[in-house]
């Protein structure tokens, strides 16, 4: 899908079949610009991140406009300001326009019919192959360039490669990668997931959970991709965390399939084997019901049943706050809040 980007209300040869809204966003110069820079010999290295900027900001425009179904931004202006202080200066470039839906362009359109194969197809063709290789290059992300092509071809088809190269890139402490690619792929890929349609996103991230499963759970809260249909299928003590986690996120629209999945999801929570042990404590000096709970980390806490063990971690003076199924207190928390979102589902679902 090629997103137009125009600062007129039309677009010639297209007509408009609806509005879908207003996208807008805004960017900025960083404070580091002394005002007799921009007078100086450097005035044009400011130039160059102005205009920097602005690229950064019609690529995110665009994004947006993926992200609600149009193809084109229509009325598209933008505004330019300088904030001073402490002889600096901050430059803010903003955007807005319309996202719009087009109708079919009409161009060589009986070339096409009679088996014609358009520009646009070619060129995002090459783009994706080339991206493709690149990315199969686990030392390689994105440059900007690249970034700009991904979004204005909506590169949808490399969203896997993509993934990989973020888990990799979050994941790693000490990275090869180039500072300016590496930050680019960091600012654009959840924004650009978010434009993916919900099942291709889902398909794309739950294709992977265990390379780096906080990473994983991030994206999903980040981008809505909520799936019981996938977390049944992790349905396994040992996915506990990872699955608790999934908790919290949220999905667009929830269907009656949705809430007979997360019954099965909270019954499996409620069902966890204990991992923990309780022992008998010495005259009932230890608690009000005289019992020790033994983790399992090994720990062992005075605290009541149910309770959450207060050891330390050793090496890193965190408390444990594991409970005899091996939860903590947040994760039980997050499993009470999902439980009360199925009886609100119940309610809305059975009201309809």
């Amino acid at each position: 899908m090629n997103i137009i980007v125009t600062t007129t209300d039309q677009i010639e040869n297209r007509s408009i079949e609806s509005y879908i809204g207003i996208v807008r966003t805004s960017a900025v110069v960083g404070n580091d610009v002394a005002l007799t820079d921009l007078f100086s010999s450097t005035a044009r290295k400011y130039s160059r991140k102005l205009e920097a900027i602005y690229d950064k900001a019609l690529r995110d425009i665009r994004l947006q406009a993926l992200a609600v179904g149009a193809n084109a931004v229509v009325g598209l202006h933008g505004e330019f300001e300088e904030v001073f202080g402490k002889g600096k200066t901050r430059f803010i470039v903003s955007l807005m326009g319309t996202a719009v839906s087009l109708s079919p362009s009409t161009q060589n359109e009986s070339d096409i019919q009679g088996g014609g194969v358009s520009l646009y197809d070619i060129r995002r063709s090459q783009l994706s192959l080339m991206l493709t290789r690149k990315l199969e290059n686990q030392q390689t992300n994105p440059s900007e360039e690249d970034w700009d092509n991904i979004i204005q071809y909506a590169l949808f088809d490399i969203a896997p490669l993509l993934y990989k190269r973020y888990q990799v890139l979050v994941s790693e402490t000490i990275s090869s990668s180039s500072p300016t690619e590496k930050k680019l792929l960091l600012d654009n890929f959840i924004p650009f997931m978010r434009s993916l349609d919900y099942d291709s996103a889902v398909n794309t991230v739950y294709g992977d959970t265990q390379t780096a499963p906080y990473v994983f759970c991030d994206v999903v809260k980040a981008c809505d991709l909520f799936c019981p249909e996938k977390i049944c299928s992790m349905l396994s003590p040992e996915n506990k965390h990872t699955i608790i986690s999934l908790l919290e996120s949220d999905k667009a629209f929830y269907t009656k399939d949705d809430l007979k999945r997360m019954m099965v999801i909270a019954d499996f929570l409620d069902n966890l084997p204990d991992t923990g042990r309780y022992v008998e404590g010495r005259g009932g000096i230890f608690s009000k019901t005289g019992m020790l709970l033994v983790c399992e980390r090994g720990h062992s806490s005075a605290v009541e049943l149910g309770g959450h063990c207060t050891c330390q971690i050793e090496g890193s003076g965190a408390i444990c706050n594991l409970n005899v199924k091996g939860i903590t207190e947040r994760e039980v928390a997050t499993i009470r809040a999902f439980k009360d979102k199925i009886e609100i589902l119940k309610s809305l679902i059975n009201n309809e």
